[in-house]
């Protein structure tokens, strides 16, 4: 294929573009061994947590020879801190090798949400890299909700119906919805129904009634005096059977139950969800205005 002049111009011209834009960005070949690894993972501050089993592969293969210059980077930010490598760096430390990596300096700090590194960020490892309290937790809800609105709130047994909540999409629907975080928190007393579809339906509860919201944490922590209550009646039946996996979306329905008989003072003897029972939705609950503002 014949280039043209004009092409090289523009090849050229694009070259320039990109040279200023990174004029801050520096690449080099480096040979890295154990005291230079240990020094580089001093500068990582703001990090996913370290997979063993994945330093255990790349420790075994550089042991064994089999390791290569490919072009993956160690990358630290324009500060200095890693953002990309520390597997890397981990195994080259335990293995006592030497390796020839290619390094890059300077990028942007938040280039992290991107970057790959043999193993795919989940939301909850970036937002427990941003300094989220509970991060792995709070993504866990959100992808319940982002579920529970995909369904069009007719389920909260499963996630795999619905949209993944990659970390952007977690970080729209975080900042739409914060009181997510709270729910988490508050669910995290209980033993018995803390699964991230029982967050995901304490914040909903909480967007009717936060007193209501509050009680049914608390009660299902504590338990009450009232056993006539409805989250009472609730968590007796949580207590009295252990908690099966495949009866989420039946303990979800349940829980909803006991929500409305709260908001509505009905004291049943106990909540039922028949197989092919339509799923119950949350009284006072806006599901349009909840599935706009997740979009």
């Amino acid at each position: 294929m014949i280039t043209t002049t004009g092409e090289i111009e523009r090849d050229v011209l694009n070259s320039i573009e990109c040279t200023q834009r990174y004029r801050g960005v520096r690449v080099l070949i480096e040979r890295i061994g154990p005291k230079e690894a240990a020094r580089y993972m001093e500068m990582n501050k703001r990090n996913r947590h370290i997979n063993a089993r994945h330093v255990a592969r790349l420790k075994a293969s550089m042991i064994a020879g089999d390791w290569w210059m490919n072009g993956e980077t160690i990358i630290f930010d324009a500060h200095g801190n890693l953002l990309n490598g520390q597997h890397r760096l981990s195994a080259v430390i335990s293995s006592g090798v030497h390796i020839e990596v290619m390094v890059v300096r300077g990028v942007d700090k938040d280039s992290f949400r991107t970057l790959d590194g043999g193993r795919i960020r989940s939301s909850g490892e970036v937002l427990s890299m941003d300094g989220e309290k509970n991060g792995n937790a709070v993504a866990a809800a959100v992808q319940a909700l982002v579920s529970f609105m995909d369904v069009g709130g007719n389920d909260c047994g499963t996630t795999g119906h619905g949209r993944r909540a990659t970390p952007s999409l977690t970080a729209r629907v975080l900042e739409a919805h914060p009181g997510i975080r709270d729910s988490v928190s508050d669910m995290r007393r209980n033993s018995l129904f803390r699964t991230q579809h029982a967050c995901m339906l304490h914040y909903l509860f909480s967007r009717v009634n936060l007193v209501k919201a509050k009680e049914f944490a608390e009660i299902l922590a504590d338990g009450h005096a009232d056993i006539g209550r409805p989250f009472v009646i609730f968590r007796e039946a949580l207590v009295r059977a252990a908690f099966r996996t495949e009866l989420r979306r039946s303990y979800g329905a349940k829980a909803i139950k006991a929500f409305n008989a709260e908001l509505s003072g009905d004291r049943p003897k106990m909540f039922k969800f028949l197989h092919g029972e339509e799923f119950p939705a949350i009284c006072g609950l806006d599901y349009e205005a909840l599935a706009e503002s997740i979009g």
